[in-house]
């Protein structure tokens, strides 16, 4: 008997309120099978099985209130047969053994083998990269020729247009041959590591008749003799009567989530209720296939340069092409406006220098684009249309009910806009130290996909660089961009005299099809109250 227990939820989060359950009483369950999803004060949290076996009893309802260590399912292990040392059974026994074994629909899928040590090869192959990716360059192995590896074990790392991918192993095993090395450039369903996996030890299946099964026995020269645990157990793979929800492998939903698939959209196959590996990279395949196409532009011909001196030619980055060809989609697409404006955040930035310390002593920063973010968050409640997408083929205006702020972030391969979730409902102390968290991902080259999508507004800020003004280009789809240039302190006539003020230009970019110059010139003053009187950011 095993009793299952409700894992740690999150850094900070003490309990949470379960809001579905995926299995119930006489289910068979395997390690890491979803078993329930549990609500927090931030986030649905999936809670996998930490055992394998057979509920024998729930120990919690939908609804419930639950933190680390409550018990939630009691847990039965399969049926195991165990003999210390070699027994000898009857002709009759021994017969029963080999037509169980023998079976046709259990043959097709056991390689029978003798006590020899042979193994099958499998070859595993570079999974898709997302949606829009076709290929990527390698950059980092983890593993050698030699190593045992286990399923979902980081193989490698692939440096694609817009991120870097960690490729897992989708099998067990001990990798017989490398097959790609750094700098190679690959795509989706090339071969990347020959996997030799044993065959002649036991494992855990379902040896069931009627039923597709795998079961790996080891087989003795002398029949006779059985010294290993045989387990028989119901296949965790099985056709099941969909019911209205679906499960899905731990695999899958990784893959899914590293590659930016939401994996609840998903159409199931008919008669399943389990989405696989193959399911979600047939699903990206198909996006790619059928997304939208961007406006094509036609080829310039350019003249030969090198009839005035010599010349040299360098590829552009991944992330670069990326970059441009968003900017041509976001020119074309978008008929642009800008308005600016000056803000005194003379008093602003006498209070950031006196909290930055005790922001930085709870691992944040307290910069000027972290008080932009809450800032930004906040107007965005108060103009929800520069929170908005237009649908051009169906003339409608796409509200959001969330607000999600983007960061431009400059890296070592091109500008990339990490988003900052939910801005509006947190505060500074957090916003400063989730965009740390964001930068270094970029830095590092470990931002996933899905860090870098979902934004409803984008900020970008070239303050530090030192540029006196700034004319953005919006982020297609959004419908406005934030742009911040360098402060500087300027003489400002107050009561009666000059006095040095510290002045941050400010600039609006905007779709003028959905916001109009006087909405864009309210917003960007609203934004103006609030750098310059904290006591509205309260009210």
């Amino acid at each position: 008997m095993t009793e299952l227990k409700l894992p740690s939820l999150g850094e900070g989060i003490e309990k949470g309120t379960i809001i579905s359950i995926a299995v119930k009483v006489g289910d068979s369950v395997t390690t890491e099978q979803i078993l329930m999803e549990v609500e927090t004060d931030k986030v649905v949290v999936e809670v996998p099985s930490d055992a394998s076996g057979t509920v024998e009893k729930l120990l919690v309802n939908i609804g419930d209130e639950i933190s680390e260590g409550t018990p939630i399912i009691q847990l039965s292990e399969g049926q195991t047969l165990v003999v210390s040392e070699p027994v000898a059974i009857s002709e009759e026994q021994k017969q029963a053994v080999m037509t169980l074994v023998s079976e046709p629909e259990v043959t097709q899928k056991i390689e029978k083998k003798a006590n020899t040590g042979v193994q099958g090869i499998t070859e595993l192959k570079l999974p898709s990269l997302g949606e829009g990716i076709e290929k990527g360059k390698v950059i980092a192995i983890h593993v050698e020729d030699g190593d045992t590896i286990t399923l979902e074990q980081t193989l490698m790392e692939v440096e694609t247009d817009k991120v870097v991918v960690e490729v897992p192993a989708d099998a067990a095993g001990v990798v017989e041959k490398v097959l790609v090395k750094i700098g190679d450039e690959i795509g989706e369903g090339a071969p990347i590591i020959s996997l030799k996996a044993e065959v002649n030890s036991p494992k855990e299946g379902s040896i069931e008749k009627g039923k597709e099964s795998e079961a790996n026995m080891k087989t003795s020269t002398d029949a006779a003799e059985i010294s290993k645990s045989v387990t028989f157990a119901p296949s965790p793979i099985q056709k099941m009567e969909r019911k209205g929800k679906f499960r899905s492998s731990p695999l899958a939903r990784k893959i899914a989530r590293e590659i930016g698939i939401d994996i609840t959209t998903m159409t199931l196959t008919e008669g399943s209720n389990r989405i696989s590996v193959q399911d979600v990279k047939e699903y990206s395949k198909a996006l790619h296939q059928n997304r939208g196409a961007v406006a094509a532009t036609s080829k310039i011909e350019l003249p030969d340069f090198s009839r005035w001196g010599s010349v040299k030619r360098q590829a552009m980055a991944g992330i670069t092409q990326a970059t441009s060809k968003n900017m041509s989609t976001t020119w074309s697409q978008i008929p642009h406006a800008w308005l600016q404006e000056k803000v005194d955040i003379t008093a602003l930035e006498a209070k950031r220098q006196i909290h930055k310390h005790k922001v930085k002593e709870k691992d944040g920063a307290l910069t000027v684009t972290s008080i932009l973010v809450k800032v930004v968050g906040k107007a965005l409640e108060e103009f929800p249309i520069f929170n908005t997408s237009l649908d051009s083929n169906t003339n409608e205006i796409i509200f959001k009910d969330y607000i999600n702020v983007g960061v431009a972030v400059d890296s070592d391969r091109g500008l990339m806009v990490p988003v900052l979730r939910d801005a509006n409902t947190k505060g500074i102390l957090e916003i400063s130290q989730d965009l740390i968290q964001l930068s270094e991902k970029v830095k590092t080259k470990k931002v996933s996909p899905e860090e870098l999508q979902g934004g409803t507004f984008t900020i970008s800020n070239l303050g530090g660089i030192g540029t006196s003004a700034i004319f953005p280009l919006v982020n297609h789809p959004q419908a406005a961009i934030l742009g911040v240039a360098a402060s500087t302190t300027e003489a400002i006539w107050v009561n009666n005299a000059f006095e040095p003020r510290l002045i941050m230009p400010l600039t609006i970019g905007f779709d003028h099809r959905i916001i109009n110059g006087a909405d864009a010139a309210r917003f960007l003053k609203y934004i103006k109250e609030l750098l310059e009187d904290w006591f509205l950011w309260n009210m």
